[in-house]
């Protein structure tokens, strides 16, 4: 699910609310409307009807039998049966003007004249009452859609102001950079959620910076106290071996020593390295083409593609650059090509393919399918050779979470696939 900003959401959040209880009213204030008109209109007739019994009761002329028709009136004699309670009903009433039916709200009511039962009929016409109660309606209408519109107008940018110090101190965020000497300064707010929040957050980066620093301090004297005796070990061991006087398994020995004392050596520079790149500490970014790249660390694996025979395929595109730390793109193809050379075997090939933002290596290799989970684990080796300390995928995995950049890794037949997609 995409996510939403919170202004947005809830700006979107009273919208709808409003929506819903504009709706409601409207709903209801149209059927008070068309309840009153209606009523209003029963008025009318009810009034027409107490007229017409006036005029009648004053009449001496006597009501034949049949039907007399007025305007908007009729009177009929009715013979049988008895007086009945007035009835408002709706009717349609063909008019020889337009020669079509017309709404009409009508009065039936019943009135003794002179011994004789009389059924009186009031009429009148609905399209009025109709195009009132339509007219107020869209007028509604219209008022709640601008009350609307304003309503979101208003609520999004009062939000907007009242959030403001969130977006600030989001912006921070982003921004801060755990080595920055200057540390993260956080603008005061009125609002005391947000102050409350803003102390929080500068007393957790301020100890962050401060286990940061003393991580990194400690990092580097351990690293260069390590250095040191390693490479005055390896150097007095170096002169040893060259004492005429000692044996074969003495020379022995001390090669070994002096074996284990390089890989040391080695193993602690690489450590420095991946404590480095966790710490972020190659910020400075530049525009790095991969072809040339790929081409100069190529060549430091050429005695290697003699000895074992190995085809080199390149698809790379010319034109393919990447806006990154030039340390940092080096040491994640260079370990990648390692990778490739590295686990292959005699008579084995390696396809390199540079695209858009995708750079892949596939090489030949009879070991088997790497587990996922084990992939990027520091120390992990899927071959017994001494000379590998299982730290170059975790190197690479790492380049690739500070950068944001996604490697997938695959197996088909004898084919391993490493791909990494820039971006």
């Amino acid at each position: 699910m995409k996510p939403v900003k919170l202004l947005t959401l809830t700006s979107r959040s009273y919208l709808v609310i409003f929506l819903v209880l504009s709706a409601i009213s409207f709903c209801v204030l149209y059927v008070i409307i068309q309840e009153e008109v209606l009523n209003s209109t029963d008025e009318v007739l009810f009034n027409r009807k107490t007229h017409i019994l006036e005029q009648l009761a004053k009449s001496e002329s006597e009501i034949k039998d049949g039907v007399i028709e007025f305007t908007d009136f009729s009177i009929t004699n009715y013979p049988q049966g008895h007086g009945r309670p007035d009835k408002y009903s709706d009717t349609l009433v063909f008019e020889t003007v337009d020669q079509e039916l017309d709404e009409f709200r009508k009065l039936t009511t019943f009135t003794t004249l002179r011994g004789k039962l009389l059924k009186i009929e009031v009429f009148l016409p609905r399209l009025e009452t109709h195009e009132i109660v339509e007219g107020i309606a869209s007028s509604l209408l219209v008022i709640f859609f601008l009350i609307g519109i304003a309503f979101y107008a208003a609520t999004w940018y009062l939000s907007k102001k009242l959030w403001q110090p969130f977006y600030d101190t989001l912006h921070k965020l982003n921004t801060f950079d755990v080595d920055d000497p200057k540390g993260l300064a956080l603008r005061p707010t009125r609002v005391e959620e947000f102050e409350a929040l803003n102390k929080s957050i500068q007393g957790l980066t301020d100890r962050t910076r401060a286990a940061f620093a003393n991580q990194k301090q400690f990092t580097e004297n351990a690293s260069h106290e390590m250095q040191t005796p390693l490479a005055i070990t390896q150097s007095k061991l170096e002169l040893l071996i060259e004492d005429p006087h000692l044996t074969q398994s003495q020379s022995e020995i001390i090669q070994t020593l002096i074996n284990s004392t390089t890989r040391l050596a080695r193993l602690n520079k690489t450590l420095l390295l991946l404590s480095k790149i966790e710490n972020q500490q190659f910020l400075e970014k530049e525009t790095v083409v991969l072809k040339n790249l790929i081409e100069e660390t190529l060549t430091n694996f050429e005695e290697q593609q003699e000895n074992l025979h190995i085809t080199v395929e390149r698809h790379i595109d010319s034109n393919a650059m990447l806006n990154a730390n030039r340390v940092l793109v080096d040491l994640l193809v260079s370990n990648l090509i390692k990778n490739a050379f590295f686990h292959n075997q005699e008579n084995g090939h390696v396809t390199i393919r540079v695209h858009d933002n995708h750079f892949s290596i596939s090489n030949t290799s009879a070991g088997e399918f790497i587990p996922q989970g084990r992939l990027f684990q520091r120390f992990y080796k899927a071959s017994n050779n001494k000379d590998s300390w299982g730290l170059g995928l975790a190197i690479i995995k790492k380049i690739c979470d500070i950068n944001q950049w996604s490697i997938v890794y695959s197996k088909e037949k004898t084919i391993h696939t490493f791909e990494v997609t820039f971006g």
